[in-house]
C-alpha cells in the first residue's frame, strides 16, 4: 500500500511534539554521580551520589527553581573509599560530580578535592535546554578561601553534604532593535538633513498679515466734542 511522504512526515512531526510536550509536562528524576580522580593514581570508579526530582519543565524559571536531592544510601561508604584511594589534601586531586546517561557520560562539574574536608554546604545548579535536556552542571562547596587556594587541615575525609539543587532553563536573549537606513543620492551619498527653519522663516506670513492689518486701520480717531456752549 501506498503511502504519501507528506502523511508520513505529518505522523512523525506530531509524534516528534507529543515526546517533546510530554519531557516539558511529566516530573522526571536525574541521577548524579560522583568520583575522585588523580593524574597520578588510578581512576576512581564512579558511585552513586543522590537522585534529583525534577518537575515540569515549564515550572523550571529562568532565575532557578529548588529541587530535591535524595542522597543515595551508600553515599557514606562511598566516600571513606574516595578518601582511601584518593587522599583529598594531595596536590591535583579532582572531585567530580556528574549526571548520569546510559548511552554516554553525561555533563561533568569538578573542584579541587582539597575544599571538601572544610566546607560545611555544598550546592547544584542544573542547566536545561530550550527541549527541557540538561546540559550542565555546576557544583560548588563553602565556605572557600577568596584566592582559591586550599586551606591547611589535618583532615583526609569527604564529608556528605546535603546539597541543595536549583535548576534553570534558557533565558531568552532581547531580541535586536533593527533601524531603518538612511536615505541615500543617487551617488550613494547620504542624504543631508533638511535644515530647522527658524522663527522667523516658519512664521512670517503670519507676521507680515499682522503688520498688514495694523497699517491698514491706521491711527485710532479722537471721538468729537462739542464747544459746550448753550444759548441763552
Amino acid at each position: 500500500m501506498y503511502i504519501p511522504i507528506s502523511f508520513t512526515l505529518l505522523v512523525t512531526s506530531s509524534l516528534f511534539c507529543q515526546l517533546v510536550t510530554s519531557k516539558t509536562h511529566e516530573p522526571t528524576e536525574l541521577h548524579l554521580i560522583h568520583r575522585v580522580v588523580h593524574p597520578d593514581l588510578p581512576v576512581t570508579p564512579w558511585a552513586e551520589l543522590g537522585t534529583v526530582t525534577v518537575p515540569s519543565f515549564k515550572s523550571i524559571s529562568p532565575t532557578g527553581s529548588a529541587a530535591s536531592l535524595s542522597l543515595a544510601e551508600s553515599l557514606r561508604d562511598d566516600l571513606a573509599e574516595f578518601s582511601e584511594a584518593v587522599d583529598p589534601n594531595m596536590q591535583g586531586a579532582m572531585y567530580h560530580v556528574a549526571i548520569e546517561r546510559l548511552e554516554s557520560e553525561g555533563p561533568v562539574s569538578s573542584i579541587k578535592a582539597c575544599l571538601l574536608p572544610s566546607s560545611t554546604s555544598a550546592n547544584v545548579v542544573i542547566h536545561f535546554s530550550a527541549t527541557g535536556e540538561p546540559f550542565a552542571i555546576d557544583y560548588f562547596v563553602s565556605p572557600v578561601p577568596q584566592d582559591g587556594i586550599c586551606p591547611v587541615t589535618n583532615m583526609g575525609s569527604y564529608p556528605a553534604h546535603n546539597a541543595s539543587v536549583v535548576l534553570k532553563s534558557p533565558r531568552m536573549a532581547p531580541l535586536p532593535e533593527l533601524r531603518i537606513p538612511p536615505p541615500l543620492t543617487p551617488e550613494g551619498e547620504p542624504v543631508a538633513p533638511v535644515p530647522e527653519k527658524s522663527f522667523v522663516q516658519k512664521y512670517w506670513i503670519y507676521m507680515v498679515v499682522v503688520l498688514g492689518a495694523l497699517l491698514i486701520s491706521g491711527p485710532a480717531e479722537d471721538s468729537p466734542s462739542g464747544d459746550g456752549k448753550g444759548g441763552k
